[in-house]
């Protein structure tokens, strides 16, 4: 039976497909004697940008923490799914900056 080197649980078997069934477990795609569950899940210091899912390098995101309330305010008006402790883009950043700036909003 084969086992994530990890956790050690089964991958292969009647329990390993318990296991995909119930929970989603399942060997890794890209890493080798891992489950899904173990493996890494941010190994290129990228993320997918939560408003406009273009996929951004981690240097160019934006700490919410010191942005201005007004200009958070305008971006949860637009998309009620985004949260503030994690990353956006700089291009979607920057696109509600102007909206602040021109007073459009």
């Amino acid at each position: 039976m084969k086992r994530c080197k990890k956790c050690k649980a089964p991958l292969s078997g009647v329990l390993g497909k318990v296991l995909k069934k119930v929970v989603k477990l399942r060997p890794s795609d890209k890493f080798l004697g891992l489950c899904n569950k173990c493996e890494p899940k941010d190994i290129s210091g990228k993320y997918l940008c939560q408003i406009c899912g273009r996929e951004v390098d981690e240097s160019a995101a934006l700490m919410h923490v010191k942005a201005e309330e007004y200009f958070l305010e305008l971006i949860r008006r637009d998309h009620p799914e985004w949260k503030q402790d994690k990353d956006t883009c700089h291009h979607c950043v920057d696109y509600y900056r102007t909206l602040v700036k021109k007073a459009e909003i």
